[in-house]
């Protein structure tokens, strides 16, 4: 005869009710590690963004700075041709800057925090847990 035994119905939900709390623990912890991956890269990009930003600011105060020049220059000289030149000159400065600040922007809302990989193992996990139990 057979000596080993085979496990009933009670001890093998018992045993899957068991893995699964552990297998869910487990998934938790996972998160909040790779939320806390997030929120660093979240950090950094917004410390990146700001910079970015203030950077644009540099550059729309060069262009009020050479419009103020373009108007000196347009006394001085008393010429149309150089304070053209000056206001083009500041233009190209304003739009330079207004592309850095919606760059510094676009960095802002670059990183997505939705933890991803946990989200699918957690997916991966209900579907063989289902395949298991039927």
């Amino acid at each position: 005869m057979n000596t080993t035994e085979r496990p009933g119905v009670v001890t093998l939900v018992t045993d899957a009710l068991g893995r699964s709390a552990d297998l869910i623990q487990t998934e938790i912890r996972l998160a909040r590690v790779e939320l806390g991956e997030k929120v660093e890269a979240l950090k950094a990009s917004v410390v990146s963004g700001i910079v970015m930003m203030l950077l644009g600011t540099v550059f729309l105060i060069a262009a009020v700075i050479l419009v103020l020049q373009a108007v000196v220059a347009a006394l001085i000289e008393s010429g149309v041709a150089p304070a053209f030149a000056i206001l083009i000159v500041a233009g190209g400065s304003a739009l330079g800057g207004i592309v850095v600040l919606l760059a510094g922007k676009r960095t802002i809302g670059a990183i997505d925090p939705t933890p991803t990989r946990t989200i699918t193992s957690l997916q991966n996990d209900a579907r063989m847990a289902k395949e298991t139990l039927t």
